[in-house]
């Protein structure tokens, strides 16, 4: 009876700090806390410093990318990738948003991604909701393929002392689960995907919404591509020094021998991972000239990002939604009005929605 309080009391605490949003989950977990600890006599544990302190290191590096624009090139060749392949991006976006998650260590920088998803699979008479149901899911099942994810940091540094056959987890020995089980996964939601509801062709609904040349204009709009900026050197050369961060990472986990060793021990993965994300983000800074003001501002802090395309506004805010509004010559954004028909709107597991 009294675990069930204690269960209901941190219950209590998530729900209504999740309802709340932001940064309230955490401080409204203090409240549990003291109650349990005060009330309930219960002995607190140690707080997960290692784990804090790899979530600094990834997001402050991976907010330099950002500034500095490195992202931007990320972005553009997955954009490439994807209307290579048009036809196929049931199968190909997920990959792609999987792929960024890979590297970046978060899933959330794909949210600019999502607005050329639907552009291409509209325009190409594919049910939108495939590829963005598959795609914002890839996203997610990443994190735990990424060797700079808190995910994977957090899950070696627990394991550490817990042997398999003798023989201590290793950083390797988990990715070697985690990658190819993850790819195939991705390949399965794309085929799930594909045959996922009507074709647009055959679904009567749509069929009849877009009859009307308004509503037509709304769903096939303009096109939303990242392709027509140009990017200068310095996105390109914060990108690689992103990259060659993610590859040293791998090859030190890989290899125990080229990591120095404490007391006969070598150092730990989690240290390697922190030292390693603030020294990406200090080199970005230096070899780039980008500003360190402008880090702290950028979206992927806050987990929030615009993307203005072609007079197109996608936005996706703290509400987990995305919308489509046209923008006028005066360059102020008016929401549309109409709503798109169930066959276009699509929720998936993360929640996000196209309206």
């Amino acid at each position: 009876m009294l675990f069930s309080i204690q269960l209901l009391i941190i219950l209590i605490c998530l729900f209504y700090g999740a309802r709340k949003g932001g940064i309230a989950l955490g401080l409204l977990g203090g409240i549990g806390l003291v109650i349990l600890v005060f009330v309930f006599h219960l002995q607190p544990g140690k707080p997960p410093v290692d784990v804090m302190l790899v979530i600094i290191a990834v997001v402050a590096a991976s907010a330099t990318l950002q500034a500095s624009g490195g992202l931007d090139v990320m972005l553009q060749i997955a954009e490439k990738l994807l209307r290579r392949n048009p036809k196929y991006v049931s199968i190909v976006a997920p990959f792609v948003t999987c792929t960024l998650t890979i590297l970046c260590g978060t899933g959330h920088v794909v949210y600019t991604i999502l607005p050329i998803i639907y552009d291409v699979a509209i325009k190409n008479n594919i049910r939108p909701e495939r590829p963005m149901a598959a795609s914002s899911i890839g996203a997610q099942m990443g994190i735990i393929a990424s060797p700079v994810s808190v995910a994977v940091v957090s899950l070696v540094a627990m394991l550490g002392n817990v042997t398999f056959d003798g023989k201590h987890l290793e950083f390797l020995d988990l990715l070697s689960i985690t990658i190819p089980s993850t790819l195939l996964g991705i390949l399965a939601i794309g085929i799930f995907s594909w045959f996922r509801g009507k074709d647009l062709d055959k679904d009567e609904a749509f069929q009849k919404f877009i009859s009307v040349p308004e509503n037509r204009q709304y769903v096939y709009g303009d096109t939303a591509t990242l392709l027509d900026k140009k990017l200068p050197k310095s996105n390109w050369l914060a990108m690689w020094i992103f990259l060659a961060a993610i590859a040293v990472v791998a090859i030190l986990g890989a290899d125990a021998d080229l990591r120095p060793t404490f007391g006969g021990k070598p150092l730990s993965m989690v240290l390697v991972i922190q030292m390693f994300m603030l020294l990406t983000g200090a080199l970005i800074i230096i070899l780039t000239k980008t500003n360190p003001a402008s880090i702290s501002k950028k979206r992927s802090l806050s987990f929030r990002y615009d993307c203005d395309c072609r007079g197109i506004r996608y936005r996706l805010d703290g509400g987990n939604h995305v919308r489509r509004a046209h923008v006028g010559n005066s360059g102020r954004a008016g929401r549309n009005g109409q709503r798109v028909p169930v066959g276009l709107r699509h929720r998936s597991a993360v929640g996000l929605q196209v309206c």
